[in-house]
């Protein structure tokens, strides 16, 4: 379930390449099930770019911040590692 999420974006309508890089990635572990990671990446289209999501109950539930400008963006995510089963309302965990 998604508690908040909050997206700005614009684009660039006229660029043709539609080019991703993925430019680095970090991450480690919170405690027994917590972990975060931040992650730097290039998108050609993308001039200004603004996310903010807090999940809960959800598969890697947890809170994400991503900011872009002129197709260079940062995000960071702190989440859960474990799955969520909406049969039993409960995180399941794999032995």
């Amino acid at each position: 379930m998604n508690i908040l999420n909050i997206r700005i974006e614009l684009k660039n309508p006229f660029d043709r390449w539609d080019y991703f890089n993925n430019l680095g990635c970090i991450y480690g572990r919170l405690g027994k099930y917590k972990a975060w990671e931040l992650a730097h990446s290039y998108y050609s289209p993308m001039l200004v770019d603004a996310d903010i999501q807090w999940k809960h109950q959800t598969d890697h539930a947890g809170f994400e911040i991503s900011i872009g400008i002129l197709g260079y963006g940062i995000n960071f995510h702190i989440y859960d590692s474990r799955h969520w089963d909406n049969d039993n309302n409960t995180w399941s965990t794999y032995v």
